[in-house]
């Protein structure tokens, strides 16, 4: 893909508005540094005047290192507009010197045509993160409607700075991975809300930790004409305003590294109906690009510990199994068709072979689904792999709180994100609720009590009259009970009691009566649309289990354990009200 640096000026000179507290350093070290014949882009990383070898320094296709001045000597075609360093463990970047700014600054914009050479030098401080927390939030989708921005400043940023204050508190450092659709490509115009008003957003409400961020499908500008540059030219605003698409860093004994695992389309159609601004169907590829893994082969290459475990953030899951009980992998990437295919995912996969432990975390889909995908033995290459696909923090686009219920995504679980600890090399995890934190990682629901709220109910008995492919709960047998665990794994553990004596439990999979109700009803009767498809199919909820109690008004202990040990209880009182605010 030829893209010229004349090109990358005027996409930024066309920018809507101007990003005034760019995270890019503009630090200029008072070590020396001479460009070396051949090179054009040079310069010093240093800690407190002192120099730092060994740091990986890169323009998104060459990759060097620090010599022992601290000096790094590039020489680049420049088209990818910036240059960025590897963090190494033991150090951070430091942020925005100037007003609030969570993100830090590891890059910087290249500002001279290629035939020059040009200076960027890079400061680090130093810091104990060997122990330290990784928050993973993703799918924010801000686009200033549906009361968004209050929703995440009341209810959202509460939520986070809670859990980060109980490590702060223990003196355990906390960061945060954002996996893109920050924004909405679709309103960027409508309601003048795209990704650099996301990043004002973060310094306004005080983020609390340090935010590495990669982009999602909705973080391109659907102004962008289709055409053999889409991909590149729709990032520009994106990379403006947070840097590089891909990069990577390191904390205590883990590497991360940051993808763009989406290719913009954006072909147009006729009698296509789309935002202010918008030129085509915002339609994309789930595919990490040959100039992406080529990076990463030579950033892999720096990584000589292989027991380092390899984290992977980007918007898109790589894998999921095909249902629950099965031990068969699908794979969301696409090949030049644009079909779902193993074989690119496969292939991606490959880059990781050597090393012990592969985490992918992705967001996308806002639904929770933990992919241990040693369970397809037909892929021995992924015997080290777990695939975490996170809920979104939106939810289900911010609508069930608007419509006065919890926040919940589209598999009914809590809109939320996901925590892991890393303490040096071990790396444990659980999922946070944004209305309940991390204390509760179920919900059970009478069945009884759902069966009577749906007979006397006139707008649920409407929907089903106008879908009558959804579940009828109106119908159900007597006594059921339907438990929900979010982040269920086949690792996790679930327990029945009823008066003393264990329950069978049957794995099925099922509509969410309360995702129904808080979602599909509000966006159909409410609004007098009382026929829409895609309504019409129920929204099957992976993670449900099933019991059958011996009485309507039996008591019910469940404990629920996850897979590093940690349990979770609820003296379940039958009957049980069902309701949109039900916990």
């Amino acid at each position: 893909m030829k893209k010229s640096f004349i090109g990358i000026l005027l996409a930024v000179v066309m920018l809507t508005t101007a990003w005034s507290a760019s995270a890019q350093s503009a630090f200029h070290s008072s070590l020396p540094a001479k460009a070396k014949k051949g090179a054009n882009i040079y310069g010093v990383v240093e800690c407190d005047g002192t120099p730092v070898a060994g740091v990986a320094v890169s323009d998104g296709y060459e990759v060097v290192v620090t010599d022992k001045k601290g000096v790094y000597q590039i020489s680049s075609e420049k088209r990818n507009g910036n240059v960025f360093i590897t963090i190494p463990s033991g150090y951070e970047a430091p942020t925005a010197t100037e007003g609030f700014d969570p993100v830090p600054e590891f890059w910087a914009h290249l500002a001279a045509d290629v035939a020059t050479a040009e200076r960027h030098d890079f400061r680090l401080t130093k810091v104990d993160n060997r122990n330290h927390v990784m928050l993973t939030i993703t799918d924010i989708h801000i686009s200033n409607q549906l009361g968004d921005l209050d929703q995440f400043k009341s209810v959202v940023m509460p939520s986070i700075r809670a859990e980060v204050e109980k490590y702060r508190t223990q003196g355990i450092p906390v960061y945060t991975m954002c996996l893109g659709d920050s924004s909405f490509d679709l309103f960027w115009y409508d309601y003048m809300f795209d990704i650099g008003d996301f990043r004002s957003m973060l310094g306004k409400d005080r983020y609390p930790t340090m935010l590495f961020h990669t982009m999602g499908n909705h973080d391109n500008d659907g102004a962008t004409p289709c055409n053999a540059d889409t991909d590149f030219n729709a990032t520009a605003r994106y990379r403006e305003v947070f840097g590089p698409t891909y990069y990577s860093f390191n904390i205590g004994g883990v590497h991360y590294i940051m993808l763009d695992d989406i290719r913009y389309i954006n072909q147009s159609k006729d009698g296509m109906k789309q935002g202010k601004n918008i030129v085509g169907t915002r339609n994309y590829d789930h595919i990490v690009t040959e100039e992406q893994k080529e990076w990463l082969r030579k950033d892999l290459a720096l990584v000589a510990d292989k027991s380092t475990p390899i984290v992977v953030g980007f918007h898109c899951p790589v894998y999921r199994f095909i249902t629950d009980n099965s031990t068969k992998l699908r794979s969301y990437f696409q090949n030049e068709e644009h079909k779902r295919d193993m074989a690119p995912a496969l292939a991606f996969s490959e880059l990781f072979k050597e090393f012990d432990e592969v985490h992918y975390v992705s967001g996308h889909t806002h639904k929770l689904y933990t992919t241990r995908c040693k369970r397809d033995t037909r892929y021995p290459v992924l015997a080290n792999t777990i695939d975490h696909n996170v809920g979104g923090i939106c939810g289900a686009w911010w609508f069930t709180g608007a419509h006065g219920g919890l926040h919940l995504a589209p598999d009914g679980a809590p809109a939320g994100f996901k925590v892991f600890t890393m303490n040096d090399k071990n790396i444990e995890w659980y999922y946070t609720s944004i209305n309940d934190g991390p204390q509760k990682q179920f919900r059970t629901f009478d069945l009884n009590e759902v069966k009577r709220y749906y007979e006397e109910s006139g707008e649920v008995q409407i929907f089903l009259q106008n879908h009558d492919k959804r579940t009828r709960f109106d119908h159900s047998e007597p006594n059921h009970v339907a438990i929900h665990v979010w982040d269920w794994d086949h690792d996790w553990k679930i327990s029945v009691k009823e008066n003393g004596v264990e329950l069978p439990i049957e794995h099925y999979p099922m509509e969410n009566p309360q995702y129904t109700v808080s979602y599909y009803i509000p966006k159909s009767v409410w609004r007098r649309a009382l026929f829409v498809k895609r309504y019409n199919a129920p929204e099957k909820t992976e993670h449900m289990f099933h019991v059958t109690a011996s009485a309507p008004n039996t008591t019910l202990e469940i404990t629920v354990t996850d897979p590093f040990g940690r349990t979770y209880t609820e003296t379940m009182t039958r009957p049980k009200a069902f309701s949109k605010m039900m916990r």
